[in-house]
């Protein structure tokens, strides 16, 4: 029986392993060995004790190194390190979201072209001043007049540019077991999460077949052609395949062809009308060409080298902004979403987590609502402002025309608020991206459609003739007198520049929300809060006798103007549609006026 007593009270800290190394650990086993007298051999170097202890020693020193550098992060809801989360949330097959590229809307005319279909192959690119911009997909058209000229509107509607040029990486052998992955070295290259591409050659038919990409291959049968792709914690990429019960497996000596993207990032986004009249060029190469002698199934007739100059790409809108890889931040939100959903799109929720998961380059804010929210908010909302029919109002039958079947109590509808500023609503081929890869997941019975954000403009303004209609015009808009205090030194066109970026901040379109609240009360706070101001007023710009002690807002909908106006001193909860935006903010500090405060002074008589 063990006696208590004899237990060796060393006067370690809780703590104090944390302060060894390797050389301090071996010098303290070395001298609890000579205390204790019964070796001696520790004290010989060389000897097989010493040996024994240097094992001991370095291997802890390892394993400290490792516990000091991740002790931290071995939560999930502590991890802050990218590598050490991207393994946590590996246990859940959830794969964090790499770079995406800017992507850009076009429009195109063919001439010379006779009547028929033709296609646009895969990988073809424009160069945009040195930046290149590329089709992921085979695009078909048809040539339906027999007109020079014809404007191919549907193709501009459908499909997107890529920021990028495909590249082809060097061609894997597979050795055929099961659940084969394929490591991809590439270093030093933005890669577009989307956009990779696997083709594989069957060892026994020499035929290319173009594989398809899944977000989980334990939802595939034995017989799918599917891969799974990863981007794992060293920042490369996995793409692995199947194993004849989840997935097609790999036979040994298939060859295994990828395209992937490479993105200038930032420096590839380009602004509305660059194309500038920009030749088609064809991507080339020999195994590329046999690849899509072997996949054109359907016989396309594709677009020759000769008749790429028979197109006219042209760009109205700016390109989209890169999206870099998600954060550790945002892998902690949208892992838990993702594994709840099952990658099935059932809940509200489930739409709006994989769209942002998917699609955050494309806009700043989304709603997701059912037909219950559809008709209780937004049919209700047109339908109290007096319209007598909603549903025949331009933006809504746009979207049910190209988005909507004819059924329209089971469908889902998507309220998106573009990223881009000189946007109000996203594009018809950035909605036809959506709407293609919700399609592949979503439930059945459900369809999805989209709804326009409200847009309620935003002004400074002052009523107090609560009798005579309420006109929003550019003579009835307001300004904002600020009363600067009497002992500030402060220039006033600086007062008024503050003044003016405390509503550029609140109105800047990244930090909008649906439905969020008007807060006057935060806007008139954030003003006093600025050096210098005493208090303000809004006054009528063309009688300033009118006006009202803080802020005022006219608040309407420029689409309906005589139907929905409103003038506030209060906070403004907006519908959850609707979105605010200040009226020519480009010119508010126009609007801002700065006064001294009067300071009386006594004369004394001595």
């Amino acid at each position: 029986m063990a006696n208590s007593t004899s237990t060796n009270n060393y006067d370690i800290p809780k703590d104090g392993y944390v302060a060894f190394d390797a050389l301090s650990l071996r010098q303290l086993i070395i001298n609890r060995l000579n205390e204790e007298g019964t070796f001696t051999d520790q004290n010989s170097i060389g000897s097989n004790l010493a040996s024994i202890i240097d094992i001991v020693s370095y291997s802890y020193n390892t394993l400290i190194y490792y516990l000091n550098k991740t002790a931290t992060e071995s939560m999930f809801t502590e991890a802050q390190l990218l590598e050490n989360i991207n393994r946590i949330v590996k246990i859940i097959d959830y794969s964090p979201i790499g770079d995406q590229t800017a992507t850009l809307n076009f429009s195109c005319s063919a001439n010379t072209f006779s009547q028929g279909f033709y296609t646009i192959p895969r990988y073809s690119y424009l160069l945009l001043n040195n930046i290149p911009y590329s089709f992921n997909e085979d695009i078909t058209f048809a040539k339906t007049q027999n007109t020079i000229t014809e404007s191919l509107n549907e193709l501009a509607q459908q499909k997107l540019l890529f920021q990028g040029l495909f590249n082809e990486y060097p061609v894997y052998t597979a050795t055929g077991e099961s659940n084969e992955a394929l490591l991809l070295d590439i270093r030093n290259e933005v890669v577009d999460h989307f956009n990779v591409n696997v083709y594989v050659k069957s060892f026994l038919t020499g035929v290319w077949r173009q594989y398809t990409r899944t977000t989980n291959l334990y939802l595939e049968d034995g017989f799918a052609e599917k891969y799974e792709i990863r981007l794992n914690s060293n920042n490369r990429y996995e793409i692995k395949f199947g194993n004849n019960i989840n997935g097609k497996q790999l036979q040994p000596g298939d060859q295994v062809a990828v395209y992937y993207l490479v993105s200038k990032g930032p420096a590839g986004e380009v602004g509305a009308n660059t194309i500038n009249n920009t030749s088609l060029l064809l991507y080339t190469s020999v195994q590329y060409n046999q690849i899509l002698n072997n996949i054109n199934l359907n016989n396309n007739r594709y677009v020759s080298s000769s008749e790429t100059n028979f197109f006219i790409f042209a760009n109205s809108s700016a390109s989209t902004t890169f999206q870099s890889k998600e954060t550790p931040d945002e892998i902690r939100q949208n892992a838990p979403s993702t594994y709840k959903s099952q990658y099935r799109l059932v809940t509200l929720s489930d739409y709006v987590t994989f769209i942002k998961t998917n699609f955050a380059y494309l806009f700043s804010d989304i709603k997701a609502v059912n037909n219950a929210d559809y008709v209780s908010g937004y049919l209700k909302y047109f339908y109290d402002i007096g319209l007598t029919d909603p549903t025949n109002t331009e933006r809504a039958l746009f979207n049910q025309v190209l988005y909507s079947d004819s059924c329209n109590f089971n469908n889902v509808y998507l309220i998106v608020v573009p990223k881009a500023e000189t946007q109000d609503y996203i594009l018809p081929a950035q909605k036809e991206l959506i709407n293609s890869t919700v399609s592949q997941i979503k439930m059945t019975t459900t369809e999805t459609t989209f709804l326009d954000p409200c847009y309620k403009a935003v002004v400074f303004g002052v009523k107090n003739d609560l009798t005579s209609p309420l006109t929003i015009t550019d003579d009835s808009f307001g300004v904002i007198i600020v009363t600067k205090q009497g002992n500030s030194r402060r220039d006033d066109r600086a007062i008024a520049s503050d003044t003016a970026n405390v509503f550029k901040n609140y109105f800047n379109k990244q930090n909008l929300k649906l439905g969020q609240t008007l807060d006057l009360r935060t806007l008139t706070q954030q003003i006093l809060d600025i050096d210098g101001v005493e208090s303000f007023v809004t006054a009528n710009e063309n009688d300033n006798n009118e006006f009202v002690q803080g802020l005022s807002f006219f608040v309407w909908n420029p689409l309906y103007p005589d139907n929905d106006k409103q003038v506030t001193q209060n906070s403004v909860s907006m519908k959850y549609f609707e979105i605010p935006f200040f009226f020519d903010i480009n010119n508010i500090e126009s609007r801002i006026f700065v006064n001294s405060s009067i300071n009386t002074t006594m004369s004394l008589e001595y």
